[in-house]
């Protein structure tokens, strides 16, 4: 694979032994650890675009569609290394301030931030904002299923990789017509514009189709 190719991808990741994350749906409901709300289908992987890890996309560089193979990737070329500067502590009270009883193992968005609570005690609160996987030694059984060749498959697998989900865009004329806006539960959100740039970036660099944005009706 090279620059540019979108491919789909099936994987079995694990770390010390343990499955965190997967896209067959029948091992993973063999495990028990099946979630309803997850998607179990191959991911979209755009060679050189950084949409997965360093050493998972260096392992798809020499390989071709059928391919299987099982990768190791050590912390610097997957989540990094554990860094204790992102372990922060936070009086209690500004919590319960708000209503909120933490507890430990519970997630929390502070800001745009994302951390896991590892203690609460002595009226305060301990917040890990390492990603969950840093200084871990991650394992991946790999299989390339496909390579995208159709100009409009590879823009829908750019949408929405990068929105989250798709279904929405509409194509005319060598355009992909994309909604500014998009819904997500009761709420209707415009697509920043840092967003909307990549998208339009990576469609029409490696398709011949153009970007218009629109107002949904």
């Amino acid at each position: 694979m090279e620059k540019g190719d979108l491919v789909l991808v099936d994987y079995i990741g694990r770390t010390d032994g343990e499955i965190f994350d997967l896209t067959y749906e029948d091992i993973a409901e063999e495990k028990g650890i099946k979630r309803e709300d997850a998607n179990y289908d191959p991911i979209p992987v755009l060679i050189g675009e950084e949409y997965v890890i360093e050493g998972f996309e260096e392992a798809l560089e020499d390989m071709e569609v059928g391919d299987e193979k099982t990768i190791e990737v050590e912390p610097e070329k997957g989540y990094g290394d554990r860094d204790s500067d992102k372990v922060e502590t936070y009086p209690e009270k500004e919590f319960k301030k708000q209503g909120v009883n933490v507890r430990p193992g519970e997630e929390l968005m502070i800001g745009n931030q994302r951390g896991k609570v590892i203690s609460v005690g002595s009226g305060r609160v301990r917040i890990d904002f390492n990603h969950p996987l840093a200084g871990k030694k991650l394992e991946y059984d790999v299989e390339v299923v496909e390579k995208v060749e159709d100009d409009e498959e590879i823009a829908e697998h750019i949408y929405s990789y990068r929105v989250g989900h798709g279904g929405d865009a509409e194509f005319e004329d060598g355009t992909v017509k994309i909604p500014k806006s998009h819904s997500h539960g009761d709420h209707v959100h415009e697509l920043p514009e840092e967003l909307r740039e990549k998208v339009k970036q990576e469609i029409e660099d490696y398709t011949d189709l153009e970007v218009e944005f629109v107002e949904q009706e």
